[in-house]
């Protein structure tokens, strides 16, 4: 028989049995849980290799970015390689940058990306090679060497200054896509001021470009301005007129004088200045064009349209404002009416461009409107129909496809009028040579498809200055700061 003391031991014994049990699986859990945790470490170990491959990589592209950067091609008599020369150009012309602040971008990228660069340039030398790089581009003429039967586009800033500046541009005859013409789609024939323009001297100047193409343009597209009619017609030229001024010209023949369209501009004049500091402002009409005017009525009366459909969501204060709205509710849904298929006709064409084709879906779709109950949109409607078969009587067989908008270079201008001297003593100065780079460039991209180093290579500033001599007036500025170091 067993004693006390055994039975203790053997308690005991049974005891410390259990504990090595729940021990051991408690280490074979560890042993798991370690395990697993090598394997994420492995894993983890070649993510980290990978990623550190792909920083490698990238870093071995920005330095050869950079290397292409600073070791591209050398330019002679300049300072800097072709690729410091393309970045500043695409900064400026491409991405619509300021010299000074392309100089800002420039050093920021410098920092940033470690280009190492040791010295900028300035704005003058960005000015000068881009000045060279748009006259190289000017006098090479890819659609005469090319051969392509081209139409031409022509059209007069407004009053730069003292002067205005007549542009005229080229395209390829044929449309051949279902796009708007793009900048990259048309060069720069011609660049010429004077401080007025008369229809005998926009002859002399289609004649011109004429002669320095080896053959008179197809057509010339032209808004309906008098002296643009008489100087195509003088030239004895086909005559395209703009799709877009032409059915703002219908409009305006019929609205411009019209006692409740007038009403109805002076009340969204008053309400705009009369509420633009109170808290009614998020209401306001949009702002309306003093000049071509009816080539822009489309945001106001989808404006009008909107404050129309939610006028009770109005509060009692705002509806006692806009409630001219209501007075006008007519006119605004017979202009909607009407707007709303020249804007369907307009855009057509600028995409699909003038054919047989084109012009006979655009006549059906204005037919409803030839009969209408009002009467101005039926004279409208007629007048439009006209035009159109009119110029489909122009195309030279039944399935050429023609350009019949000018967009393109009102487009052009307003990019020049944002980069000129603010000085209108200045007037058009050399760097309007901008504008024959601005026809080169990927709309995408801002990249450009110019060789600079043959460009600066072969302009030097004596061309640009003869170039400035032969074609730009004097420049007042400069005459007055010679008058007054003179007194």
């Amino acid at each position: 028989m067993r004693t006390k003391r055994e039975e203790k031991l053997e308690a005991k014994l049974k005891s410390l049995q259990d504990a090595v049990k729940i021990i051991r699986k408690e280490l074979h859990t560890c042993k798991q849980k370690n395990r697993d945790i090598e394997k994420s470490r492995e894993s983890y170990k070649e993510k980290l290799k990978m990623q550190e491959a792909t920083i490698n990589q990238l870093q071995a592209e920005l330095k050869k970015n950079s290397d292409n950067l600073l070791s591209g091609l050398s330019i002679e008599r300049h300072k800097y390689k072709d690729g410091v020369v393309r970045l500043c150009i695409s900064l400026v012309c491409g991405c619509g940058l300021g010299l000074r602040t392309a100089i800002k971008v420039l050093k920021l990228l410098n920092e940033l990306f470690h280009l190492g660069l040791e010295e900028l340039p300035c704005h003058n030398s960005i000015r000068g090679w881009i000045e060279k790089s748009g006259y190289f581009t000017y006098i090479q003429s890819e659609l005469k060497s090319s051969g392509t039967p081209y139409g031409g586009i022509i059209d007069e800033s407004m009053q730069i200054g003292s002067e205005k500046l007549l542009l005229s541009l080229g395209v390829k005859a044929d449309k051949t896509n279902d796009l708007p013409l793009r900048m990259n789609d048309v060069e720069v024939l011609d660049i010429s001021v004077e401080r007025s323009w008369t229809g005998s001297l926009i002859c002399d100047k289609l004649k011109e470009i004429g002669t320095s193409m080896g053959n008179a343009p197809v057509y010339v597209i032209s808004d309906n301005a008098s002296i643009m009619n008489k100087g195509v017609r003088e030239s004895s030229l086909i005559h395209l007129r703009d799709v877009g001024h032409t059915l703002a010209m219908f409009l305006e023949r019929q609205y411009k004088d019209a006692p409740d369209f007038l009403s109805f501009m002076k009340e969204l004049a008053k309400v705009k200045n009369r509420e633009i500091m109170r808290p009614v402002a998020y209401l306001l009409p949009p702002k309306q064009r003093i000049i071509a005017r009816f080539m822009n009525l489309t945001p106001c009366l989808q404006w009008a349209g909107k404050m129309l459909l939610h006028f009770d969501d109005l509060s009692k204060e705002e509806q006692q404002i806009f409630k001219f709205l209501k007075n006008h509710r007519l006119l605004i849904n017979e202009l909607n009416e009407i707007v709303g298929v020249f804007n369907r006709i307009s855009q057509s064409l600028k995409e699909k461009g003038l054919s047989h084709e084109s012009v006979k879906v655009s006549v059906q779709e204005l037919q409803p409107l030839t009969v209408s109950s009002f009467p101005r949109i039926s004279q409208a409607a007629k007048e439009c129909r006209s035009y159109l078969q009119e110029e489909a009587k122009k195309l030279s067989t039944e399935k050429s496809v023609w350009h019949i908008s000018s967009d393109i270079i009102e487009s052009i201008f307003g990019v020049y009028k944002e980069r000129k001297s603010p000085n209108p003593l200045n007037g058009v100065t050399p760097y309007v040579l901008m504008l024959p780079l601005l026809t080169k460039s990927n709309p995408e991209s801002g990249c450009f498809r110019v060789d600079f180093k043959n460009a600066l290579e072969s302009v030097f500033l004596r061309d640009i200055e003869k170039w400035e001599q032969d074609n730009l007036s004097e420049n007042l500025v400069v005459k007055r700061r010679n008058k007054l170091i003179a007194a």
